[in-house]
């Protein structure tokens, strides 16, 4: 022991060297554990990574039948939510009706005298055997076959509209037009066969906006000039907004005809230059505020456009179905 001990002391830096050798190789080893623990772990969760991504691999093509059943069901719930939408906004609408041209001559003439006849009785004046852009057909002259369903609409639209102006008090009908489809279908057609490039609108625009078919709606347009008080303007806005047939005004110009003159007579009103007598000031200035408010008072002249909209019919879940698998399968 004590032989030990002296070669220790006489090789103290050796022994010391050796210790902190024995010391870093533990550090090392201890650090060398924790790392090969760690790898151990990562790759144990690789492994098992790449077990899970070799089984996805090695199930059926997707989409499963699972996933299809819940997206059927998805696009069942859409389809009520749409077809129960669609029900309140069809519920009073105008369609299209197919008639002979004899059939639809007398029609014609019969919904323009009911028109005429519903505004003389609510005392609303208008032109002369007026025929609210018909003119072309209450002169005689017979539709082309395949203007007369969406003109019957047209009629039918034009005297829904015409019943609620006697309601709101309207004075006078200046106009009333109508957006004349055939007119511009013919001379697109009259274009192309001069080998012209049709519009890209109005072939089109003639079967989409008359009939919806597919599409989710379509629109008929109408203007009119009308005169009456600022209250009767208010109320027929009113009214129209109320249409079960759904309405929209899109324009709106309201003209008062007598506005200069109103000025006019305001600047007359004034008081002489160097009238001293303050009640005569108060007088003039009292009737020259008096003269200018005159909306409200006096009649107005009106331009009004509205559009009148149609909406497809609702949507069968399972016709629809079996139209796009029919698709499919033609397209493979």
């Amino acid at each position: 022991m004590l032989n030990l001990l002296n070669l220790l002391k006489k090789y103290l830096w050796l022994t010391i060297g050796v210790a902190l050798a024995f010391i870093l190789l533990a550090a090392i080893g201890s650090r060398l554990f924790v790392v090969m623990k760690r790898h151990q772990r990562e790759e144990r969760e690789l492994n098992g990574a790449k077990a899970r991504l070799d089984e996805l691999y090695q199930r059926p093509t997707f989409p499963s039948a699972a996933n299809i059943s819940r997206e059927h069901e998805k696009l069942a719930d859409l389809t009520d939510e749409y077809n129960e939408l669609n029900g309140l906004l069809t519920e009073d609408q105008v369609l299209p009706e197919e008639m002979e041209g004899a059939e639809f001559m007398t029609f014609s003439a019969n919904t323009l005298q009911r028109i005429r006849d519903r505004l003389q009785a609510g005392r609303v004046t208008f032109p002369e055997k007026y025929s609210f852009g018909f003119e072309k057909y209450a002169g005689g002259s017979m539709p082309a076959s395949r203007d007369i369903p969406r003109l019957v609409q047209q009629l039918k639209i034009t005297e829904r509209i015409c019943q609620i102006l006697p309601d709101a008090a309207v004075k006078e009908l200046l106009t009333f037009t109508r957006e004349e489809f055939e007119t511009a279908v013919d001379k697109a057609r009259a274009q192309s066969g001069r080998g012209r490039a049709s519009s890209p609108t109005a072939p089109g625009a003639e079967s989409s906006r008359s009939q919806p078919g597919d599409q989710l709606y379509s629109l008929q347009h109408f203007k009119m000039s009308f005169r009456a008080r600022e209250g009767s303007v208010l109320d027929l806005l009113n009214r129209f907004a109320c249409l079960p047939m759904f309405t929209i005004v899109t324009k709106v110009e309201i003209t008062n005809p007598r506005r200069e003159i109103s000025a006019g007579a305001s600047g007359a009103a004034q008081p002489a230059a160097g009238a001293t007598n303050a009640a005569d000031k108060g007088q003039a200035g009292e009737l020259s505020r008096d003269k200018r408010i005159v909306l409200g008072r006096e009649e107005v002249e009106v331009s009004l456009e509205i559009d009148v909209y149609n909406f497809g019919s609702p949507i069968d879940f399972k016709e629809r179905t079996i139209r796009k698998k029919k698709s499919e399968a033609s397209s493979q």
